[in-house]
């Protein structure tokens, strides 16, 4: 997925691509791996980071945490803003995990900050 904006009076420009795959049996992967990279208001990005199969859907809050870290304050949301953007990977990453409507998270990891 690549993402391109423009600066506006209230958001920086960037230019961010996230590449994922999953890792595990095959059956039933275990891992989802992301990799997040590009550039915000010039500064570059690249970050790497592995999350559980139950809690990958939360990729876009880790995200958030990532340019966190390095200082950046931009909202998930308006890096993601359109469902036409995201809704296709989410899917993507349901089929590939074999995830299920309903399916149990771990509360716990869910609410790890690593």
């Amino acid at each position: 997925m690549e993402v391109n904006r423009l600066p506006s009076d209230n958001f920086p420009e960037y230019h961010l691509k996230l590449d994922y795959h999953v890792e595990g049996p095959e059956q039933k992967p275990e891992w989802a791996c992301f990799h997040l990279y590009g550039t915000i208001d010039q500064t570059p990005i690249d970050e790497r980071f592995a999350m559980h199969r139950d809690v990958a859907f939360n990729f876009l809050q880790r995200i958030r945490q990532c340019l966190r870290k390095r200082g950046l304050h931009l909202h998930t949301d308006v890096l993601f803003a359109f469902h036409a953007e995201y809704d296709p990977l989410f899917e993507d990453l349901r089929h590939q995990l074999h995830g299920l409507v309903g399916e149990p998270v771990d509360l716990e990891r869910f609410l790890r900050d690593d």
